[in-house]
């Protein structure tokens, strides 16, 4: 029995009960193969609702309950990997890569860098501590080539040490959109939330970071009321921007239209009810959230920035926009709105290629590269 031990800076972010990296844990850890590895989780902060929802799932996780450059975190981890006899460590934030690798380099344990996302303002420090821990680094899994390109380049990784492995999603839970969605009012979504029947939803699903480019959804949609009423835009998750955001939707006169539903549980029972999805972002890995929309079989609108451009393929499996630019969100929304059959067929594209993003392929990945590294240490 090989003990994996996941590494995390964190497992909530910005105020959001959870972010991408903590849903993946939950999806990906039940998939392991159970006779072969025994894996955990790990958190540098306190214990927060995240590693709560964790553990609901059957899942340990481990708080140091540490600050963001506190020395002691190392002599915790080394006692946590002494103690559970960790077998391969794979990590997960600035944070934990550099904790981490230097524990693994103490212990002689494998270590993997897992990088979500593209960060060419990367701090310097960390630039450092890459330079310097790049030998004490076994393998690194990018979620895109694009994140590839950015551990390459910034990171310092040597390319042929670097994997691109996708997130993926339980694709079933979200293709079985037809047959699970609502077939009475009462229990509806639209009901719930007191959507008229009569609207078609748009939504944005993720928490409210400025880097999501929720204000330009808000600014998309008054655009698009203007020439179609009979639309409610839905604002799923929580965070920092909250507040502001709903202050934003008051002030452009769409409050009426507007809904922020908050932090979801149950993602795959929503998504039915979700005629359009829009991926506003900045910038972006690759998120969860885009093989959500795709493996349910909704229309996307997203821009085009590194990680979605690398999926999407524009005005087939979505349509792909500038960022920061809500005129181009709004036109690509009213074609979608003004057109059910495009939007259905564009819908049904993404549906099928969302099949070779299935978190059961994912984990095989995973399992794959810890075969590879247990090898290369053996």
């Amino acid at each position: 029995m090989i003990n994996v031990l996941h590494v995390a800076d964190k497992l909530s972010l910005g105020g959001s009960t959870i972010h991408g990296v903590t849903r993946l844990f939950s999806w990906w850890i039940p998939q392991f193969d159970k006779k072969r590895y025994n894996v955990s989780v790990c958190s540098l902060r306190a214990r927060d609702r995240a590693a709560a929802y964790l553990e609901e799932k059957g899942i340990r996780v481990f708080c140091l309950s540490r600050g963001k450059f506190d020395p002691l975190t190392l002599m915790d981890l080394l006692r946590l990997v002494k103690r559970e006899d960790i077998g391969i460590l794979h990590l997960h934030g600035y944070g934990a890569t550099t904790f981490g690798r230097i524990c693994a380099s103490l212990t002689r344990t494998p270590s993997i860098v897992h990088e979500h996302i593209y960060d060419d303002r990367i701090p310097f420090y960390q630039r450092v501590a890459d330079l310097l821990l790049s030998k004490a680094t076994t393998r690194a899994i990018a979620i895109s080539e694009s994140v590839k390109d950015f551990l390459v380049h910034y990171r310092g990784m040597p390319k042929e040490k670097v994997d691109v492995i996708y997130n993926g999603v339980p694709v079933k839970s979200f293709r079985a959109r037809k047959v699970t969605i609502a077939t009475t009012e009462e229990q509806s979504w639209k009901t719930r939330l007191d959507i008229p029947m009569s609207h078609k939803v748009v939504g944005i699903v993720g928490r409210l970071h400025s880097i999501k480019g929720h204000c330009y959804f808000l600014e998309a949609a008054q655009l698009v009321l203007r020439d179609f009423k009979d639309v409610t835009f839905l604002v799923v998750g929580d965070g920092e921007l909250m507040t502001s955001l709903k202050e934003q939707s008051r002030n452009l006169g769409i409050d009426a239209n507007v809904i922020f539903m908050g932090y979801c549980d149950d993602v795959p029972s929503l998504f039915p009810e979700i005629d359009i999805k829009v991926i506003a972002s900045l910038s972006e890995g690759g998120p969860i959230t885009l093989f959500e929309a795709m493996a349910a079989g909704c229309a996307i609108v997203s821009t085009n920035v590194v990680g979605l451009a690398e999926v999407l393929e524009d005005g087939k499996t979505g349509f792909l926009v500038p960022p920061t630019n809500a005129e181009a969100l709004a036109e690509k929304i009213l074609v979608l709105l003004s057109d059910p059959a495009l939007c259905r067929e564009m819908g049904a594209q993404a549906q099928k290629e969302s099949l070779q993003y299935d978190i059961g392929n994912t984990v095989r990945q995973f399992e794959d590269i810890y075969e590879q590294v247990l090898r290369e240490c053996s």
